[in-house]
């Protein structure tokens, strides 16, 4: 009887510790689905970065370090691991690579100043690591009104370490501004006289100014 006792007992148990599993915290899976996959502002970005680089390249989101950066060789045990496991938790907010070859070009990373304040702590490891691999990074402000012209003058600039492109009329690169020459009887000309015939040439063949990178 008592040994009948003591079975019932320890089922009961038994029972009472696996419906206590399968209903609180220690469900294996607690998960729901997300309504996005990017915030907004990893959303807008994206598509502009996309337009302003063209299909020359890729652009990826959210790598992991660990997938862009190796251990040297000459590396103790521990400090392998140590570096491995740092690198394996870390993310880049954007990658880009040649579209062709997929040979990675630098990384970028999204610094919001206001709401949740994300990564605009800089991030030393990151910095450092992204630094010893000689992977160009670039930290860009989320602002709400992006040109595709400041995203590509700051990825040229401090990104690729391409130089802006000089502006165009008709397809053809406009070295100087050209100034018709003046007959050698009209005589010498006064400050004054020389800037009134020389601003309405410049005005209709250079427009706009350049581009300032993006604050980072």
């Amino acid at each position: 009887m008592e040994l009948i006792l003591f079975a019932l007992i320890s089922l009961i148990v038994i029972v009472g510790v696996l419906a206590s599993r399968l209903n609180d915290n220690s469900f294996p899976f607690p998960f729901d689905s997300k309504m996005a996959v990017f915030t907004p502002a990893e959303k807008n970005f994206q598509n502009l970065l996309e337009q302003a680089m063209g299909h020359k390249y890729r652009i990826i989101n959210r790598v992991k370090l660990s997938d862009i950066v190796t251990i040297r060789n000459g590396v103790s045990n521990r400090a392998s691991q140590s570096a491995a496991a740092n690198a394996e938790g870390k993310y880049l907010d954007f990658v880009i690579c040649e579209r062709s070859s997929m040979k990675l070009l630098g990384a970028v990373d999204l610094v919001d100043t206001q709401g949740r304040g994300y990564k605009i702590k800089k991030d030393w490891f990151v910095s450092g690591a992204l630094e010893a691999a000689s992977v160009p990074h670039l930290r860009i402000k989320v602002k709400a009104n992006y040109t595709l012209d400041e995203i590509r003058a700051c990825i040229n600039s401090r990104l690729l370490g391409n130089s802006s492109p000089l502006p165009k009329v008709k397809g053809k690169i406009i070295p100087a501004p050209m100034i018709k020459a003046r007959s050698k009887k009209a005589g010498a000309l006064s400050p004054a006289a020389a800037q009134a015939e020389l601003s309405p040439q410049i005005s209709g063949r250079l427009s706009g100014q350049n581009v300032a990178a993006l604050p980072h």
